[in-house]
Parts: C-alpha cells; structure tokens; sequence
C-alpha cells in the first residue's frame, strides 16, 4: 500500500512539473512571438508581456531542473563515477556526492525561502508580489531534495544509479 501511494504521488509530481515546465514554455513562446509580431504591425503595446516572460522563464527553469534531477539526466561531470561504475567504490563515490547534493539544496531551499519572504516589493507593471517569482525556487528545492533521498535510499539498499 506505502508503495503505491509513493508511486502516485510521484506520477503526480512528475506530471505537475513536466506540464509545468511545458506550459511556461509555451506561454513564453506565445508571448514572445506576439511581442514580434506587434512591432511589425504595432496594434497594441506589449509593455506588460515582459513580466509574464521573466516569470515563465524562473518557473520553466527550476521545475524543468527538477524533472532533469528525477530522471538523472541533468548535464554532470561523471569521468570518475564512470570509471568506477559498477564497484563498490563507485557506490561510496555516489553516496558521497549525493550527501553534498542534499547539504547543497537544503541551503539552497532554506535561502530560497528567506529571499521568498524577504521579497515584498511589486513587479512594476502589473503589480504582482515579486515572491511569485521566487516561490518556485524553495519550492523546486523541497522536491530536488527529496529526489536525492530517494537515490540515497537506493544507494543504501545496494542499487545502482542509472
């Protein structure tokens, strides 16, 4: 039962940051061409489109890297976890880095957060709370961490990771 609930919640979570990213890109390429379009047959001014484009753009970065990070193919140097793939020091290897992942996104999910609550000030034009655009980060970071829990977990119970 434990092991189906974890299962759909990681399909959940998975497909929320998947369509996610999906959708920022889309609204970024909408925008953007319209902004193109506007110059060249100037019907109406776009002044506005600039936020909603740096907001898609924050959004569709971090939880883009957080699918990247489930899946394991976000860009890495891996020379010498290659080399020593498939050994038992290749496992300690990989149980290393994943503890210095996890020290490395609790700071950075815990200064996300301070810099979320710290932002009070409105975007300029459409006068939304700058902290919509820094929530996805500590957001991003809860998730990133527990991904790497989840390779740490594996490591430990004798997996590799693929």
């Amino acid at each position: 039962m434990r092991g189906k609930t974890f299962e759909k919640a990681d399909r959940t979570i998975d497909q929320a940051l998947r369509w996610g990213s999906i959708g920022c890109l889309a609204g970024i390429f909408i925008l953007i061409s319209a902004g193109m379009f506007v110059r060249f047959v100037p019907i109406s001014s776009m002044g506005w489109a600039d936020e909603l484009i740096e907001f898609g753009f924050a959004w569709m970065v971090f939880l883009g890297s957080a699918v990247l990070w489930k899946e394991r193919t976000h860009f890495r140097v891996d020379l010498v976890s290659n080399w020593l793939a498939g050994s038992e020091a290749g496992r300690k290897l990989d149980i290393l880095v994943n503890f210095f992942n996890i020290a490395f996104f609790l700071v950075f999910t815990y200064e996300a957060w301070v810099l979320t609550m710290r932002a009070t000030d409105p975007s300029p034009i459409l006068a939304w709370p700058k902290a919509l655009w820094y929530v996805v980060m500590p957001v991003s970071g809860v998730v990133l961490v527990g991904y790497t829990m989840r390779d740490l977990y594996l490591l430990f119970r004798g997996r590799t990771l693929t």
